[in-house]
């Protein structure tokens, strides 16, 4: 332990000398000021031990192998937590990004490009488990109480329905198997999905970093008219259109980078994969105040 932070623990405790020689993990010495024996409880267990305290202020107290030896220690059980009231005070400001709720994009509404002579192709509902009915038509409903979809009486255009079980093994994803149909006929948006290297190469200097994962990724971005008609899906329960993109159109990846890129363009520190948007900063405060500007 340092041992100035020795002292504002126990102001009048008396250190004895001692010959311990230490060094960090890259070879420097540390001085070491004292030692003094000191009663430790952990889960109701009493132990006497050697503290030992080192020149400098600004040093991590640590457990040396005399202590692990003797300790027992719980290695589950071991937290650590960093209050930073800044960053609480940043994200109470901006508590509505983080409700429970779909959010929608207020620029263009979102086009999918068809060849203008491709024939339109509808596909029939395809039978669902039983063990996933109820499922599926709780996720349609919520679906179309959330405008993310609305029955339709007729369309020239309908993909039969993948449902997918989500990882909590109760809710299920509903994605259409565009594959047989829009996919086929549609001009795949070819905006650049970044690799890895690309992320890395936007992010020099930091040395902490923020991720944001958007909730419904393409679901904030609102489909014109016409694409509508494109992304109709059947199911057991009739014909629904999406009014927002889906998930399996083929040009979503490349139209959602674009949008969000163009969305968080000239912010420095800040990268965007799909629905992961990815700060970071060369100091805490500079990292603070580009959060504060993406959300």
């Amino acid at each position: 332990m340092s041992e100035d932070y020795f002292r504002k623990l126990w102001p009048g405790e008396e250190l004895n000398e001692t010959d311990l020689t230490l060094s960090t993990y890259t070879g420097e010495s540390v001085e070491v000021t004292g030692v003094c024996d000191v009663t430790v409880e952990y889960e109701n267990k009493r132990y006497t031990l050697p503290l030992f305290t080192v020149e400098g202020n600004n040093r991590p107290s640590l457990f040396g192998r005399n202590w692990l030896r003797q300790i027992r220690v719980n290695w589950s059980s071991i937290n650590l937590v960093r209050s930073n009231s800044n960053l609480r005070e940043l994200l109470e400001t901006y508590s509505d990004v983080f409700k429970d709720e779909l959010g929608t994009f207020t620029g263009e509404k979102i086009t999918i490009s068809v060849h203008p002579s491709v024939t339109p192709k509808f596909c029939k509902s395809r039978t669902v488990p039983n063990a996933m009915k109820e499922k599926v038509e709780r996720e349609l409903r919520r679906l179309e109480n959330d405008g993310i979809i609305e029955p339709v009486d007729y369309s020239e255009w309908a993909a039969p329905i993948v449902p997918v079980l989500k990882g909590d093994k109760v809710s299920v994803r509903i994605c259409g198997d565009y594959k047989l149909t829009v996919n086929q006929a549609s001009r795949v948006d070819q905006y650049p999905i970044p690799r890895i290297e690309d992320l890395f190469a936007t992010l020099p200097g930091g040395t902490k970093f923020t991720k944001l994962d958007m909730s419904q990724a393409y679901q904030h971005l609102l489909l014109d008219d016409k694409s509508k008609n494109l992304v109709v899906v059947n199911t057991h329960m009739g014909l629904f259109r999406y009014n927002r993109l889906p998930f399996g159109v083929a040009s979503a990846p490349g139209i959602f980078q674009r949008v969000m890129e163009g969305v968080l363009r000239g912010l420095s520190g800040v990268s965007v994969y799909l629905d992961d948007i990815i700060i970071t900063a060369p100091t805490e405060a500079d990292h603070l105040n580009t959060l504060k500007e993406v959300l």
